[in-house]
């Protein structure tokens, strides 16, 4: 056999489940249906954020050998050729400040677009009907939305606020509006007579953004990533629209790449405009040259010389040539050792060193040098000198700056020692040449300064072309492997938000249903309230029509429901206080309205129909409503018994129903609380007790005025009455309270205005007669309960 204690849940508090669920049910559908309809406005006005996603290659092979304009070693060296890649600087490169701005300026997107819906703004990129040019702007009006109406063909109408106050300006298609403000010049791009129409009901604003904001809002939407430690950067940027995203992402990108060329560029261009400034300075004096020694040859009439005189200036031409080659590269290393020493910026390095000088090591680690310190300059991009990498490509800088000046200060005694050898060669042949005639020997000296100096020019003309064929293979190291292309909508994810609003919805309505039941829920049924409470229920009172009509209603309609349910109680009043031939029996409530004045008067009534003599006591002086609802009155009562002005025998009023009698509490004392003090309530409680079977008194309610207590010591039991309209349960834990500070012997509830539906009793009106089965309990009335009804 199953015990029944041991069930998890048991079938009252499944009952008590189904009560609340039945009471409530429309609450969450409610909350489902405001929280569907909610998301679908802020779902609605939600811009959809789309992404865009580029990938670049890093370090390709695609390089072409660059020849140095004097050898093979110009670009043979490669930074990127070290196994210590750090492509998160590349990362932080592109999402440098400099690039993204170049990418804005490039695409010109200082104005933005937006048309005004009903619900929602809308973002335009392109296809507008029109364009702003804005040549001048306060900058107190950047990221400030300016309103903009088209008027005709030729006129529109743009308004902003400035200091809180609205301006409107009017302004002509193609003609500059010049304000105090700004300098604007609107185009007509695509306004006609046929859509001018639509055009002009549409409402358009535009913002102007400034070069920063925009930077700073790229910079939040754009993000690298390099998977998998590859040489590949994914880069992915989010726009409200697609197609701008795409077109920004492309530009980026094309700006990153030729970025990456940008300093071997600048190498190859400060090379040849040295060659080239070099060139022009030998053609000047190869002309002068020239018409030296045509004049000295005619003014001379100078023959030709000798063989062996000529091979003796040939010779000393030769050594005048290897003289200016090593002066030039003894200034080339001159220049190469200030640039290492006061640590000049890269765009500083001196081009003649890779002009004059022959020696592949000098070269290679000069390229090598220069690569380092772009290297770190792009490094700070994206960084600080504390960063490892930094650190560790200036250890190398500074190893390699100290070797190079080692191997110049080498280098440059080996070339003085070489100018020493020659001027040596020089002036042997000198002495020789002095052996010459006068004239024929300054002929042979102006040849060979022409010599000199043609064979100069065909060497610096050679180099130049070297250099141009070398910049035409310096290609990116960088390539973009897969051009910009829109991966659709991210954010936001509208059906999930719908959910989420749903749920929450949902919740908050489960949220408001136990508030509601916690807070504001009222004892429905005598089950509920049994389950509340161990006092005694001395009834239940069912909701009734026929309280509005009759106040009596026991003596209106005898066979009713609500007449069986005082019949209940008339029962179970006989069993309270047993024993006593006399029962002073005290009904009052916790709030006002809860109808204990319609309890007292029915119960009287009902004890008097079974032939008991019955005195209604109306002791509620604050607000009296028994003489009221009897529709007596009387200038006697309570209250002039109570100050000796009147007695008993003669304030006591017979009604209309037999058996019986009413005390009326008389006129409305000003001090009500205290007149119940009096010793004379004695006499007036001994008087009912000695001529009554029943005494019924009527009280305040004592939730708020205290006069129920101070009369409890003089009756025998309590009605206490609890209407479903205001029962709480803390009512009920209250008056358990005061039943046990106040030691109340004889106590029992009446739950007024119980629902048909609620109560556990059956009633059948078919037969002219109602059965109750166990107590038949009652209610009171008015007009919100017949409006329920």
């Amino acid at each position: 056999m199953i015990n029944k204690q041991s069930s998890i849940i048991e079938l009252d508090d499944l009952k008590k489940l189904y009560r609340i669920v039945a009471k409530n049910w429309y609450i969450p559908l409610i909350a489902l249906i405001v929280a569907a309809v909610i998301s679908y406005v802020y779902t609605y006005k939600m811009p959809n954020v789309y992404q865009a996603q580029a990938q670049i290659l890093l370090r390709t092979n695609d390089q072409v050998n660059e020849q140095n304009i004097i050898g093979e070693n110009f670009g043979t060296y490669r930074w990127w050729d070290q196994s210590n890649i750090d492509n998160v600087t590349e990362m932080r490169v592109i999402q440098s400040y400099d690039l993204l701005e170049k990418a804005v300026r490039r695409m010109k997107l200082d104005v933005s677009y937006t048309i005004i819906g009903r619900i929602k703004k809308t973002e335009v990129y392109n296809n507008m009907p029109y364009s702003i040019k804005v040549n001048n702007l306060n900058p107190l009006l950047y990221e400030q939305n300016f309103g903009f109406k088209v008027i005709s063909l030729d006129k529109y109408q743009i308004s902003y606020e400035k200091n809180n106050v609205e301006i409107i300006k009017n302004g002509v298609f193609g003609k500059e509006l010049i304000d105090s403000d700004f300098n604007l010049l609107i185009s007509n791009i695509s306004i006609s007579k046929d859509n001018l129409p639509s055009i002009s009901n549409i409402d358009y604003q535009f913002k102007v953004h400034s070069i920063s904001s925009l930077v700073t809002k790229f910079q939040s939407a754009i993000e690298v990533e390099n998977p998998n430690s590859t040489n590949i950067l994914k880069v992915t940027l989010e726009d409200v629209i697609a197609d701008r995203g795409k077109e920004f992402l492309d530009t980026l990108t094309n700006v990153y790449v030729e970025n990456s060329v940008k300093t071997r560029l600048e190498v190859n261009a400060n090379t040849l405009k040295y060659i080239e400034k070099q060139m022009a300075e030998v053609v000047d004096v190869l002309s002068g040259i020239e018409d030296t020694m045509q004049g000295y040859k005619e003014t001379r009439t100078i023959l030709d010389l000798g063989k062996e005189q000529e091979d003796y200036f040939d010779k000393m031409s030769e050594y005048d040539k290897q003289r200016s080659s090593l002066n030039l590269q003894l200034g080339a290393l001159n220049s190469l050792e200030n640039y290492i020493i006061e640590d000049k910026d890269p765009q500083f390095l001196p081009p003649a060193v890779y002009v004059v000088s022959d020696d592949a090591f000098l070269k290679q680690s000069v390229t090598e040098l220069y690569d380092l310190q772009m290297m770190v300059n792009e490094r700070l991009v994206g960084s600080t000198v504390s960063n490892f990498s930094v650190q560790e490509y200036q250890q190398q800088i500074q190893s390699l700056k100290k070797n190079l000046l080692v191997y110049i200060n080498n280098s440059k005694k080996a070339i003085l020692q070489n100018i020493n050898d020659v001027e040596k060669q020089i002036q042997f042949y000198i002495g020789n040449i002095k052996t010459i005639p006068k004239k024929q020997r300054e002929l042979l000296a102006i040849e060979r300064n022409f010599d000199v100096n043609q064979k100069m020019y065909l060497f610096l003309l050679e180099k130049k072309s070297n250099t141009i064929i070398a910049r035409a293979g310096i290609l990116p190291e960088i390539k973009v492997i897969e051009t910009a292309r829109s991966m659709g909508i991210i954010r936001p994810n509208k059906r999930k938000i719908a959910y989420y609003f749903v749920i929450a919805g949902f919740i908050i309505g489960l949220v408001i249903v136990f508030i509601r039941n916690m807070l504001f829920h009222t004892i429905e049924s005598v089950v509920e309230l049994k389950s509340l409470t161990k006092l005694p229920i001395v009834g239940e009172l069912l909701l009734s029509d026929e309280a509005k009509e009759n106040y009596i209603v026991v003596d209106k309609n005898p066979k009713s429901a609500i007449t069986e349910n005082f019949r209940g109680i008339r029962t179970n009043l006989e069993y309270m206080a047993a024993g006593l031939s006399s029962k002073v029996v005290l009904v009052t409530s916790y709030n006002p309205g809860e109808g204990k004045t319609f309890c007292s008067i029915n119960i009287a009534t009902i004890l008097a129909k079974a032939d008991k003599k019955v005195l209604v006591i109306e002791l509620d002086l604050h607000k009296p409503k028994v003489q009221k609802a009897l529709g007596m009155s009387s200038d006697l009562g309570v209250s002039t018994i109570l100050i000796g002005k009147s007695s008993m025998e003669n304030s006591v009023i017979q009604t209309q129903i037999e058996n019986l009698d009413v005390l009326l509490s008389g006129p409305v004392p000003p001090n009500a609380s205290e007149i119940i003090l009096n010793q004379r309530l004695n006499t007036i409680f001994e008087y009912g007790k000695e001529h009554y079977d029943y005494v019924i008194v009527d009280t305040a309610p004592i939730g708020l005025i205290t006069d129920a207590l101070v009369l409890m010591k003089h009756v025998d039991a309590i009605l206490f009455v609890l209407n479903t309209k205001f029962a709480k349960k803390q009512i009920v834990s209250l008056t358990e309270e005061l039943v046990e500070i106040n030691k109340v012997k004889n106590f029992g509830f009446i739950l007024n205005g119980v629902s048909k539906k609620r109560t556990r009793y059956y009633y059948n009106y078919g037969y002219g007669y109602g059965y109750g089965y166990g107590y038949g309990y009652g209610y009171g009335y008015g007009e919100k309960e017949k409006a329920k009804r």
